[in-house]
């Protein structure tokens, strides 16, 4: 019986020593894949001039301005974007009429009526804004709304504006003035429904 048990001994021993040597004898090799780098996009909207886009002192019935203004994608994406108006009173506000074009050629007072795409005033001049803000292109709302406006990353577009007092203003607004303040609201566009 010792022997048999001597005899199982050296098995388990030599069974246990191929388990051990065993592990040493098998190839390994790694690959590595470096470089995977992440970064985000840039949404960068500019307006050019950046305060006083139309502007006048002392206003009589009949009387209008004219100027443009470039709207830029210094971003890296496309964007998409909105102008809502918010002005300091709502009775001169009212009564100022914008207009908003795309593709004049001369964005003067004698210029505007002569070629151009409404885009706010469609159907004749509207509202310059009220204290509580009106969108005038678009919809600051996230996603794609009805007259948003578009652009690539690095491009920019001219948007002629407008303001008149109507020839019919009438006594009750003298000595009024109001400020607008134009916000152009920018987001974007790609995985952006």
């Amino acid at each position: 019986m010792l022997k048999k048990l001597l005899a199982t001994m050296v098995v388990v021993i030599v069974g246990a020593s191929f388990v051990v040597f065993g592990s040493f004898a098998v190839f390994t090799d790694t690959q590595n894949v470096p470089g995977n780098t992440f970064s985000t996009g840039t949404l960068d909207i500019s307006t050019n001039p950046t305060t006083a886009l139309v502007t006048f002192s002392g206003m009589v019935p009949g009387d209008e301005v004219t100027n443009p203004i470039t709207v830029s994608n210094g971003g890296t994406l496309q964007l998409r974007y909105a102008v809502t108006s918010t002005t300091t009173e709502n009775v001169l506000a009212a009564q100022l009429d914008l207009t908003i074009k795309t593709g004049v050629t001369t964005c003067t007072n004698a210029g505007f009526d002569v070629d151009g795409t409404r885009i706010y005033g469609l159907l004749g001049p509207d509202d310059l804004g009220s204290d509580t803000g009106i969108n005038v292109i678009g919809d600051p709302a996230q996603g794609d709304d009805t007259g948003d406006r578009t652009l690539d990353a690095g491009t920019n577009e001219t948007l002629c504006f407008n303001v008149a007092l109507p020839s019919s203003t009438d006594g009750s607004y003298e000595g009024l003035s109001t400020t607008a303040t134009m916000a152009f609201q920018a987001e974007q566009t790609l995985n952006n429904p």
